[in-house]
């Protein structure tokens, strides 16, 4: 299992912890503990994929 540790609250967090969120027309992955933006990407690219195509085991939480 994949675990992160939040750079500003420094809770670690497995890929199924985190909370999805879209943020001004950005994908953000959301630490759930201190609600710090860790990872953030235009929605409008036109090559993203989603974590859940990455990841198709886990399952994510929705803000």
């Amino acid at each position: 299992m994949i675990r992160i540790v939040c750079p500003h609250c420094h809770a670690p967090l497995s890929m199924t912890e985190l909370e999805q969120a879209n943020i001004n027309g950005h994908l953000s992955l959301i630490c759930p503990e201190c609600a710090a933006v860790l990872v953030s990407e235009s929605e409008s690219a036109s090559e993203t994929h989603s974590l859940a195509e990455h990841f198709p085991e886990a399952l994510f939480v929705h803000a």
